[in-house]
């Protein structure tokens, strides 16, 4: 079910790359000048990077969880619907075949017609909540990765990154320049739940 997979969907939403403009980091003219004759590489203290894991940090956050809970019970809500409606069908179904024998032909067909329009109506109605917890899915991890990525770019500027890179694109990172879990710290902080109401209304 759609609450089931939700890693797969922080994984087709994941941002591989993020790029942040070091804003506070300044090489006055005669250091550059000095780096161009040296023909001085590139190191990490010039050059700093982090790394992040996007689906860690959307997926272990305040508000991931009460998203889950909240499709859980929308699915519970649906599940309870379609219940009604299915032993609404069983009686139908078990009265047209009582009645096939005693019933006017033309009658019959007619009551067969209405069955069928109701079980494609009820098809329907499961393909449409299926869709919709979808959507109310994508819309929320959405919101949440947009949250993170204002963080990093925070933390980027206040460290001074010149580059922050996905766990997915990356072979190895050293633990000390991953910030998954300072971005995490900082998400549950500013988005410790994300308006349902504000998703709904949006559908």
């Amino acid at each position: 079910m759609v609450f089931r997979n939700l890693y797969r969907y922080f994984k087709i939403l994941n941002i591989i790359l993020f790029f942040t403009v070091i804003s506070n980091i300044s090489y006055s003219q005669e250091e550059k000048s000095e780096i161009e004759n040296n023909n001085s590489s590139i190191n990490n203290e010039t050059f700093p990077i982090a790394v992040v894991d996007m689906q860690k940090i959307v997926g272990q956050s305040l508000a991931a969880v009460k998203v889950r809970e909240f499709i859980e019970n929308k699915k519970q809500e649906f599940s309870n619907e379609l219940k009604n409606e299915e032993e609404e069908l069983k009686k139908l179904q078990e009265d047209l075949a009582n009645q096939r024998s005693i019933m006017p032909p033309d009658e019959f067909s007619a009551l067969e017609s209405n069955f069928r329009k109701r079980v494609e109506g009820l098809q329907q109605m499961v393909a449409e909540r299926n869709q919709l917890l979808e959507e109310i899915l994508s819309k929320s991890v959405q919101v949440i990765q947009l949250e993170a990525i204002k963080i990093i770019t925070e933390i980027g500027k206040e460290k001074g990154l010149a580059l922050t890179l996905d766990t997915s694109s990356v072979v190895i990172a050293a633990n000390s320049i991953n910030i998954s879990n300072s971005v995490i710290e900082l998400l549950n902080i500013n988005l410790p739940e994300v308006d349902m109401n504000a998703i709904l209304s949006k559908e």
